[in-house]
């Protein structure tokens, strides 16, 4: 699991042990402590967005050059102004905004006086009255309305109040890395056929090598060489098509989600609770009813009891990306688990 959760207590014997010292809860993703994937996301951005409409885009003639600027300028720009707003957004419940002091510390829950952090909707840490399917989030430390999950990407959680924003900055990543292997292909396709073409800018009047080429067009024109272009087509792609992969699972994950109506965390207690479940029904079997399954079990490759619960594991972890964006392991409100039971619960780890 992560790293110790202040909100949450430990328990060794019959004693309770509290949690770490209390900590200042996180107002959105520009509050501290950054973020390694934060500082990824902006880096990677920025550098696409440099290589494209500083490299690739100008190669390109008058008109299709022209078309991609409209085009990939608009999906980076909408993309840059969701991902900044869901940052931005604060996704407490709204009691929480309108009752908490961000600059105060957080109190140390306490199992002796409670069993849950939130009981009858009500949240020991945050002191105030929460809505219905609000999660106390470790690592925000604060009740989020509608939680679904906590990105790392934007360092912020996820919830009602900023999942939909969320959802349009993945889906215009994928729009645009699209477009910049769209404009590297079209690149790459010319080159091979017609390496003229993509030199139809009227700097390139005064170069007089075939295996010269302009960078930066036309502001700051910078000469390289064929090789040098050819190298930094071959990391873009690379790294586009990293992003391609990972960001393209996420959008489907939650398209699917979407679809069966479910939360992150909805998705992901359905599976604990499936492998629980597979498992009990497994240590449930007789040394008999083993040794008769034994073969066949064999045959099946399983070769251990449980083998069931690592089915329903695999299969569930074929849907959930388990890379760009981390769970926080939620108070779980009145009739849920406590917040022990809740530092058991399953965690994606950063994709």
């Amino acid at each position: 699991m992560d790293t110790p959760r202040s909100s949450g207590p430990t328990a060794t014997g019959n004693s309770t042990k509290l949690a770490s010292p209390p900590q200042i809860s996180r107002v959105n993703g520009c509050s501290p402590p950054r973020n390694a994937f934060q500082i990824v996301s902006w880096t990677v951005f920025l550098t696409l967005s440099l290589a494209i409409f500083g490299i690739f885009i100008p190669f390109l003639s008058h008109v299709w050059k022209y078309i991609a600027y409209v085009v990939a300028g608009g999906i980076f720009f909408f993309h840059l102004i969701f991902h900044l707003i869901a940052c931005c957004i604060d996704p407490a419940d709204p009691n929480v905004r309108l009752k908490k002091d961000y600059s105060q510390p957080m109190p140390i829950f306490d199992r002796s006086k409670h069993a849950h952090v939130i009981q009858n909707h009500y949240c020991h840490l945050c002191k105030v009255t929460v809505t219905k399917k609000a999660k106390h989030c470790i690592a925000c430390n604060k009740c989020v309305s509608g939680f679904d999950h906590h990105c790392k990407l934007l360092n912020n959680c996820v919830g009602s109040r900023n999942y939909w924003f969320f959802f349009s900055t993945v889906a215009s990543a994928v729009a645009g890395l699209l477009c910049v292997i769209a404009i590297l292909l079209y690149v790459l396709i010319q080159y091979i056929l017609n390496p003229w073409v993509l030199r139809t800018d009227p700097k390139y009047a005064d170069v007089r090598s075939a295996n010269t080429w302009l960078l930066f067009l036309p502001l700051f024109p910078v000469k390289v060489t064929t090789q040098m272009v050819v190298v930094i087509g071959a990391a873009v792609f690379l790294l586009d098509l990293l992003g391609l992969l990972l960001l393209g699972q996420l959008l489907l994950f939650h398209i699917y989600l979407k679809v069966k109506k479910m939360t992150t965390l909805d998705y992901l207690t359905q599976t604990h609770e499936e492998e629980e479940r597979s498992k009990c029904q497994a240590e449930r079997k007789g040394p008999s009813v083993q040794m008769g399954e034994g073969f066949l079990q064999q045959r099946e490759g399983d070769g251990a009891p449980g083998s069931s619960a690592q089915g329903v594991k695999s299969k569930k972890s074929l849907l959930m990306p388990n890379c760009l964006c981390h769970l926080s392991a939620p108070v779980y409100p009145d009739g849920g688990s406590s917040a022990q039971e809740a530092d058991d619960a399953p965690s994606p780890s950063s994709c």
